[in-house]
C-alpha cells in the first residue's frame, strides 16, 4: 500500500472546562470517531478513519447545548460513513448531517416534553436551546472530505513538517459570534472540501480536530500551531496510544491555564503499511 493511502490511528479526548467545573455546569463539547477499538481507544490499522468534534453554545439561551453536540457528533459519523465506504462522494453530506442533527434535536424535545405534547415543527425557539458548531473529516484511502460550521479548527500535518488548515476561516462575524447547526441557514454556513491523493508528500500524515477552547488557550495562532507541530512530532516520536494516555491532563491543564472553557481533541496519524485483516462491516 502506498503511504497516500497508508493505515490510520485515531483517538481523543473531551474535558469539562475548569470553569464549568467551579460553575457546576456540564462539559458541553462531544466527540466521536469510528470506526473504535476494544473499550473505545484508539482505532489500529485502519484504511479509514471518521472524526467529529462538537462544542454547544455556552450562553443561557442553549440550555441544551450539550445534547445538541453528542448528537451532532454521532449525526456526522453515521453520515460520512456513505463517504468512507465508498459508497457517494461528499455530495448531500451537509443536508444528511443537518436532517438528521434536527431530526434527532426534535425527539429529544420531544422525550422532554412529554408523550402527550403536539409535535411541533424544527423552528428556531426549538433548535437554538441545542445550538453548537462541528467540524468532522472523514478520511479513506486516497481521498478525503473536511467539513465545519462555526468555530471549532481542523488541522493538517504533512511529512514535510507543514501544519495547516484545509478550510478557509470565516468572515463577517465580531468577537465571540459563530455560526451555529441551530440556524435555519446553517447549510449555507458550513464550509467543506474533499481532497485526493496525488502523492505520500502531500497527504496528511497527521490530522487534529480541536475546540475553541483549546485555541483560545494560547497567545495567537502562531502559539497555536505550534502545539499542533509539537503533537505531531510527539505522536511520531512515541506513538498515538501514548500520547492519548496523557491527553485527558493536558487538556485539563490547558483549560486551567487557559480559556478556562470546555476543551476536546481528536488525534490521527497515519503510517505505512498494510492494513490488519478483516472486513469493512464498520462502514
Amino acid at each position: 500500500m502506498s503511504l497516500a493511502n497508508g493505515v490510520w490511528a485515531a483517538g481523543g479526548s473531551s474535558v469539562r472546562g475548569a470553569s464549568h467545573v467551579r460553575r457546576n455546569k456540564p462539559n458541553q463539547d462531544a466527540i466521536a470517531w469510528a470506526p473504535t477499538g476494544a473499550g473505545g481507544k484508539a482505532t489500529l490499522d485502519a484504511e479509514a478513519f471518521i472524526a467529529a468534534v462538537a462544542d454547544g453554545h455556552g450562553a443561557p439561551a442553549y440550555d441544551r447545548s450539550d445534547t445538541g453536540s453528542r448528537i451532532a457528533v454521532s449525526c456526522a459519523i453515521e453520515a460520512l460513513r456513505r463517504f468512507v465506504g465508498g459508497n457517494g462522494g461528499g455530495e448531500g453530506v451537509v443536508e444528511e448531517i443537518l436532517a438528521r442533527w434536527r431530526e434527532g434535536v426534535m425527539a429529544d424535545h420531544q422525550t422532554r416534553a412529554g408523550a402527550g405534547a403536539d409535535w411541533v415543527e424544527a423552528t428556531s425557539d426549538v433548535l437554538v436551546p441545542y445550538g453548537c458548531t462541528l467540524a468532522a473529516v472523514a478520511m479513506a484511502p486516497g481521498q478525503l472530505l473536511v467539513l465545519q460550521i462555526g468555530d471549532s479548527d481542523v488541522l493538517f500535518g504533512y511529512p514535510d513538517g507543514r501544519i495547516e488548515r484545509p478550510l478557509p476561516v470565516d468572515h463577517g462575524l465580531v468577537g465571540e459570534q459563530t455560526y451555529s447547526l441551530c440556524a435555519i441557514d446553517a447549510a449555507e454556513r458550513f464550509r467543506v472540501t474533499t481532497m485526493t491523493a496525488d502523492g505520500g508528500a502531500n497527504w496528511p500524515d497527521f490530522v487534529m480536530l480541536a475546540t475553541d477552547g483549546i485555541a483560545k488557550s494560547f497567545a495567537d495562532e502562531a502559539a497555536f500551531l505550534a502545539i499542533a507541530r509539537q503533537y505531531r512530532d510527539t505522536v511520531l516520536k512515541v506513538g498515538l496510544s501514548e500520547v492519548l494516555g496523557r491527553l485527558d491532563d493536558w487538556l485539563a491543564e490547558v483549560s486551567r491555564r487557559g480559556s478556562g472553557d470546555d476543551v476536546t481533541m481528536c488525534l490521527a496519524n497515519r503510517t505505512a503499511g498494510a492494513p490488519a485483516a478483516g472486513d469493512d462491516s464498520d462502514w
